[in-house]
């Protein structure tokens, strides 16, 4: 695996019609402390809004004191927004969080900093707590201790794509998002999860650091608005060890089972706690577990 040798920093944000949403966001980076000496950059991505985005980032553009760029990029899909904004960065450090976001005034500074200690790190996640204690708890994580990520357990728990940063040289070795994958296309998730198995599959240390921290605004409080992200999460879940198995990933085919008859099954947790039946999510992941095998390469 190829590595970095600077700190330099490209932070890419993917938007669409949230105007209201991505200003919030954009405001957090004035309070940024980002290591001093090292270069960094904003670039927010426009997936094709029809609402005022435009204009506010325009407007954003002339107040703020650090570099912002502004991309439309039509293509639907948060891969091929995030895409867009990988082939635009100028530095050699990637960060990627989301529009509902908000940053920690030492965000930036905590991502150049594990870089920095350590050249072999492709790849770090952080922490993301709830900004509105009134929202569900979900799309978070809250570990607070720093953790080596070496399996793909460990990636499901620990990292999301709303808190991440990439080396350029490990994307290089990975591989870009699949376009075909995540908010926007068919298969409606797991676009992140997918990118950081190819990352561990290609050898990159990777690193959960807390203090690489932001705040999520999901605004997620009625039952069918979580109900829907996690069947969500199952599909991205599914479409994930879908893809990797037809590209011959044999160690996924037993989890992939298992995680199947867990979803048919009523056990018992280590901290004694019951689950129930889920046949709902049973059929998701079946349909798309065989649907990413079918048409995902």
């Amino acid at each position: 695996m190829p590595q970095h040798s600077t700190s330099s920093v490209s932070v890419v944000i993917a938007t669409l019609n949230r105007s209201a949403q991505i200003a919030k966001c954009i405001e957090r980076f004035r309070d940024l402390a980002p290591k001093p000496g090292a270069a960094w950059e904003l670039i927010v991505i426009d997936n094709g809004s029809s609402d005022d985005t435009a204009a506010r980032i325009r407007a954003l553009q002339a107040e703020c004191d650090f570099p912002l760029s502004y991309i439309f990029e039509p293509t639907p899909g948060v891969s091929a927004a995030r895409n867009a904004g990988i082939r635009a960065a100028r530095h050699d450090i990637l960060a990627f969080t989301d529009d509902d976001c908000r940053v920690d005034p030492s965000w930036l500074h905590s991502i150049q900093q594990v870089f920095a200690d350590d050249p072999a790190v492709a790849m770090v996640g952080g922490r993301v707590d709830l900004f509105d204690p009134e929202d569900y708890e979900i799309s978070i994580r809250r570990f607070d201790d720093r953790y080596e990520i070496k399996t793909i357990d460990d990636m499901f728990t620990r990292l999301i794509g709303c808190n991440i940063a990439i080396s350029a040289a490990a994307l290089a070795g990975a591989g870009a998002f699949d376009t075909s994958m995540g908010p926007g296309t068919r298969f409606k998730a797991g676009e992140d999860h997918e990118l950081f198995y190819r990352v561990l599959k290609c050898g990159g240390k990777v690193i959960y650091e807390p203090s690489v921290r932001v705040e999520h605004a999901h605004g997620r409080r009625a039952q069918d608005e979580v109900r829907a992200l996690k069947a969500n999460y199952v599909k991205g879940r599914a479409t994930i060890f879908g893809k990797h198995i037809r590209a011959g990933d044999r160690r996924l085919i037993k989890r992939a089972y298992w995680e199947l008859c867990a979803y048919l099954s009523s056990r018992q947790r280590p901290d004694g706690v019951r689950t129930t039946r889920e046949p709902e999510s049973a059929r998701i992941y079946l349909t798309s577990l065989v649907r990413s095998f079918l048409f995902l390469h």
